[in-house]
């Protein structure tokens, strides 16, 4: 009987060993994945206004392709780039746009008109978004030198208010950021960054959308 006994204890030993090295490991894993993460400071817009008024750079809208459509009932999405969650209704006025990498938001129909053009680049009208639930292809209107932009750091999340009403925020650890966030605005009638409306791009999207040559940060599509 003993020696029986010896051998169940030889049997069992290595496995609950083995048992134990799973569940440490990916515990110790998951740790240094935390050590390595960049600590981050959050803080409002007009807390970071407060130490940095000198960094917005003058830019301007790239031509690009975007989905928009309005909707027959109501309609919920999430962005996983803004994290952001937004509902639309069949309010004949609420457009839903989507981006190139697939992201939504919602926007007002006077402004998709004012902003955006037809492929052809022929002018908008409340008719091409008359079929609800069907998307339907337009081009952003190139502006050039029309706006200011700030490059946030990735270390920074800034909670923004939009003057439209969302809650907006740079730098959310759960989404792609590339090299950090940007804080944009249009550029004042006395040529300075109108600060009364201010809303935040993404740092994935910002090259694609936006002119990126006077950017601190430096991208492959720059001039020389």
């Amino acid at each position: 009987m003993p020696e029986k006994r010896k051998i169940s204890y030889m049997t069992v030993l290595p496995i609950m060993f083995i048992l134990l090295t799973m569940i440490i490991l990916p515990a110790c894993a998951e740790t240094s994945d935390i050590e390595d993460a960049p600590e981050q400071i959050s803080m409002t817009f007009e807390e970071y206004m407060d130490q940095d008024t000198e960094d917005w750079f003058l830019t301007g809208k790239n031509e690009y392709s975007v989905l928009a459509m309005m909707v027959s009932r109501e309609t919920s999405f999430h962005n996983d780039l803004e994290e952001t969650d937004y509902t639309v209704t069949d309010d004949g006025v609420t457009v839903i746009l989507k981006g190139s990498v697939g992201e939504m938001w919602a926007s007002k129909l006077p402004k998709v008109i004012s902003t955006y053009t037809k492929p052809d680049h022929s002018a908008l009208c409340e008719e091409d978004f008359a079929e609800k639930d069907s998307w339907v292809e337009i081009i952003t209107l190139p502006e050039p030198n029309a706006y200011y932009a700030m490059y946030v750091p990735l270390n920074i999340i800034l909670t923004v208010e939009t003057s439209w009403g969302d809650i907006l925020h740079t730098n959310m650890p759960t989404a792609p950021h590339g090299e950090g966030d940007y804080l944009v605005c249009r550029a004042g009638e006395d040529g300075n960054p109108d600060l009364s409306d201010v809303w935040i791009l993404n740092g994935v999207l910002f090259p694609e959308y936006y002119d990126t040559s006077r950017c601190p940060i430096e991208y492959e599509n720059d001039a020389a």
